[in-house]
């Protein structure tokens, strides 16, 4: 059984489901930055059905600061919980797990692109997900949607706010996930 750790999982469902393709999107790419056990990326792909979906996680108990007022420490992100997630996603044939940190995944060139639905779930910490999401925010498409996880613990109104020159507002919230939606391009 594929788990998750967060809440709110029927709001992540219903904004890839309503997600609205345009006819300029041939193929649409997804993507979960923390995958953990891949509840996330599940849902993602059985709602929105895209062409290709990445994952990435680094696993390997890392110890780094999680949020931005609490000190460094290592959770439970196991090489045997990395694992048993490709298990259970081999059915998943669009499925690409990327096992890296989010910083190694930014800093590779790759050509692939615009993102249409992006999932923040890695590093919560302000200056972690602003840099995740102007990154993403620059590989991104009208109508690209943005779930940022947990978002009570970090600067989201300032995140927001940057995301708005890139066309980004906000779709819907809940207590603990939120959607932007890029609708218009700057």
């Amino acid at each position: 059984m594929i788990r998750g750790d967060s809440s709110e999982y029927n709001l992540l469902s219903k904004w890839a489901r309503e997600f609205i393709k345009l006819d300029q999107d041939k193929y649409i790419l997804s993507c979960e930055i923390g995958v953990r056990e891949g509840l996330g990326s599940k849902i993602i792909m059985d709602e929105l059905k895209p062409d290709r979906h990445i994952g990435v996680d680094p696993y390997g108990n890392l110890k780094y600061q999680h949020y931005d007022n609490s000190p460094a420490y290592t959770c439970d992100y196991t090489e045997s919980m990395r694992l048993q997630l490709l298990k259970d996603m081999s059915g998943y044939h669009k499925f690409d797990l990327y096992h890296m940190t989010d910083i190694e995944f930014m800093n590779k060139n790759w050509d692939f692109g615009p993102f249409h639905f992006v999932h923040f779930d890695g590093p919560h910490m302000t200056k972690d997900v602003l840099t995740e999401a102007v990154w993403f925010a620059d590989r991104s498409t009208l109508r690209t949607h943005f779930v940022f996880d947990d978002y009570p613990k970090y600067d989201m109104d300032l995140i927001s706010k940057v995301l708005s020159y890139y066309g980004f507002e906000l779709l819907e919230k809940g207590e603990n996930k939120i959607c932007l939606v890029k609708v218009k391009q700057k």
